[in-house]
């Protein structure tokens, strides 16, 4: 009986390591909007936003070019590239 347990005890640990291993950021629907409103706030134009690297990476335009702006669990911009 110990064996069943430490086995499955084993198997729980592992299964839920993925969820550990990120410490970024999480894509709902609700962080979205959020990303969506202050990159708006800032005179973007928000076409799509993901993740990459822990932050969130928004597709945006702001007086005619091209952005990639990144922002952190806060919201706040961290970095932004001109694409």
């Amino acid at each position: 009986m110990p064996r069943i347990f430490a086995a499955a005890l084993a198997a729980t640990a592992l299964l839920a390591a993925p969820s550990f291993a990120s410490d970024g950021v999480q894509l709902t629907d609700q962080n979205i909007q959020q990303v969506r409103e202050t990159l708006t706030q800032q005179g973007y134009d928000v076409a799509k936003v993901k993740t990459e690297d822990g932050l969130y990476e928004a597709y945006a335009r702001k007086d005619g070019q091209k952005f990639e702006v990144f922002l952190n669990g806060d919201f706040e911009i961290v970095r932004t590239k001109k694409d």
